[in-house]
């Protein structure tokens, strides 16, 4: 990765307890929600299946770094010429649409946190990320589903996960773990602060305020009542099998 030394938290930080969370000082109200979410569920997927070299596409300005730098042997960056999130990090320019020139089976684990609603051709990450893996190695994908309009225009798609398990197993991947996140107390919280968006203050008056009511025991136990059937978005790992496992399943 370039400039590695040179990184700085943007969308995640670590308290004092370990916690991985949204940054206060960078992420707007509105988005600190789901900020906190993904926080959560990417932590404990790198934490569990993060190793060796890990190339990270779409890397923008490289949120996960802090996540998975001490889980990680080495990493490289890729994302596409004149990204909204800079290019200070970039190894690699490319289209994520396209093929990637990767070597075949150098990488241990491929990450691309909520990138791939911005591709009109998700199947060729995919296609590359099983191509560009070992063995063994896994591909964590993080995607939004009940989510609004973002990075507009390059905003294609939501996914359920039975397309994420349609273009896993169409990469010749093993699905690991697909579990969602959130549920519909936490995607009506979400669109409360997006709707006032433009007046800060009211944005962070309502994200603290739904905070506590979400912290309510009926309120906790219908978000997480609903959290398959309205999700605020998934969480894939993907496995690339041995040769020896692929011929013993045919």
């Amino acid at each position: 990765m370039k400039n590695a030394d040179q990184w700085k938290p943007t969308k995640f930080e670590r308290t004092s307890k370990g916690v991985w969370r949204s940054n206060r000082k960078e992420v707007p109200a509105r988005s600190r929600l789901i900020a906190d979410r993904l926080a959560s569920v990417y932590a404990a997927a790198i934490a569990t299946h993060a190793k060796g070299r890990l190339a990270d596409l779409g890397c923008g300005a490289v949120p996960l770094y802090g996540v998975y730098r001490d889980h990680v042997s080495d990493v490289f960056c890729i994302d596409w010429p004149g990204s909204a999130h800079g290019a200070a990090y970039v190894d690699l320019f490319a289209d994520l649409n396209e093929p990637l020139a990767l070597e075949q089976e150098s990488f241990d684990t491929v990450i691309a946190s909520d990138v791939i609603e911005h591709l009109h051709t998700p199947q060729a990450l995919f296609d590359s990320a099983a191509r560009a893996l070992r063995p063994g190695g896994k591909l964590i994908v993080g995607v939004p589903f009940l989510y609004w309009l973002h990075e507009a225009p390059h905003d294609y798609h939501r996914y359920t996960r039975y397309a994420l398990e349609r273009m896993t197993m169409q990469a010749g991947l093993r699905t690991v773990e697909l579990s969602s996140y959130g549920g519909v107390t936490d995607v009506l919280s979400d669109l409360a602060t997006k709707a006032v968006a433009s007046r800060p203050r009211i944005a962070n008056s309502v994200y603290w305020l739904t905070t506590l009511m979400r912290a309510l025991p009926p309120v906790k136990k219908l978000g997480l009542a609903t959290r398959e059937s309205m999700p605020m978005g998934y969480l894939l790992v993907a496995e690339k099998l041995s040769a020896q496992s692929t011929s013993g399943r045919s």
